[in-house]
């Protein structure tokens, strides 16, 4: 008989499989202060034979390295293999395309300074996560008891394709969309999903603006996120599973229903945007921003820039809208 046990790490929720033979974690957990001594003790002395990373963000694979460390390898999608190597930004290609992507954008210079100041300080914040021995206070409204630290390592394995058992009656799934290389587990038997981030309870994930992994791209540096954010989710439906244990928050179950929210939510945004580019006809990214969201582009701009972004990487997919240098154009 299968078994999964949640354990609670702050924001973060990670899972114990078990069938006797095999015991597996899904996510390696964040790394704030104490949190891999509540893992330790909540697993017990019997340790995973494998940690699966559902992705390479730092709350979901923060603890990789200490996992390794006790001689539990832990396994990651191929194409966020690089994020948990070195965290985002710290490279000069990284920083330089998302600066650019900043001019790029159409946004007053203001903003345009306003924002690259931020990435600034968001490298500097990527680099002393990944280099501190000590936590940072959490601060007001953090999701963590303290700061989050980050060591890079080289993970056990990468995961290319899908895998249709590691353990526990458990298949690996390729799902990218939230980032390059995420990945979600299914346990079929039992209709389970443990979606990491691609199904959250009562949230639509926004896209990120993100670069491809190394050597992807052919001349577009960009990944697009949500049309792969919404294949992946298509291909979760059809396999009709009935509950979820997420990366964040509660388990549940209706996980086609879930899925369905999450579809129809991105279809409603994706006819806000087409309609302001018809009534435009041509705009930048940052006009059809701020027509949107007036009064938060500004004070919320990677939020707002992401998810308008990726609603025009949709709609250009199915030939609503074309790139045009400076900006996009409605197709007729």
């Amino acid at each position: 008989m299968v078994s999964v046990e949640r354990i609670v790490l702050a924001y973060n929720s990670v899972y114990v499989i078990d069938d006797g033979p095999g015991r597996l974690l899904v996510d390696t957990g964040p790394d704030y202060r104490g949190a891999f001594d509540i893992a330790r003790a909540a697993i017990g002395p019997r340790l995973p034979d494998l940690v699966v990373a559902t992705h390479g963000h730092l709350d979901h694979a923060g603890l990789g390295s200490l996992w390794r460390k006790v001689g539990v390898p832990v396994a990651i999608g191929a194409d966020d293999a690089n994020l948990v190597r070195d965290p985002a930004l710290r490279d000069s290609h990284a920083f330089d395309v998302m600066a650019e992507f900043v001019r790029a954008s159409g946004a007053p210079d203001d903003v345009v300074v306003e924002i690259i100041t931020g990435l600034e300080q968001r490298r500097e914040w990527s680099h002393r996560a990944s280099n501190q021995r000590e936590y940072r206070p959490g601060g007001a409204g953090q999701r963590w008891p303290t700061g989050l630290r980050f060591e890079g390592f080289e993970p056990s394995g990468t995961i290319e394709t899908d895998v249709s058992d590691i353990g526990c009656g458990l298949a690996i799934l390729q799902s990218p969309g939230h980032t390059p290389g995420n990945l979600v587990l299914v346990q079929r038997a039992e209709g389970w999903l443990f979606s990491g981030d691609q199904l959250l309870p009562e949230i639509t994930p926004t896209p990120a603006i993100q670069p491809l992994p190394p050597g992807q791209g052919e001349g577009d540096w960009r990944f697009h996120s949500l049309p792969h954010f919404v294949a992946s989710l298509k291909r979760l439906a059809a396999l009709n599973l009935t509950r979820c244990f997420p990366g964040h928050g509660e388990p549940f179950d209706d996980v086609t229903g879930a899925i369905a929210a999450n579809l129809g939510a991105i279809e409603q945004r994706s006819e806000r945007v087409l309609s302001e580019i018809r009534d435009l006809h041509s705009a930048t990214l940052y006009e059809v921003a701020d027509r949107l969201y007036p009064r938060a582009v500004r004070r919320r701009f990677w939020q707002i820039i992401s998810t308008v972004q990726g609603h025009l990487d949709l709609l250009e997919a199915a030939g609503a809208v074309v790139t045009r240098e400076g900006g996009f154009e409605y197709v007729d």
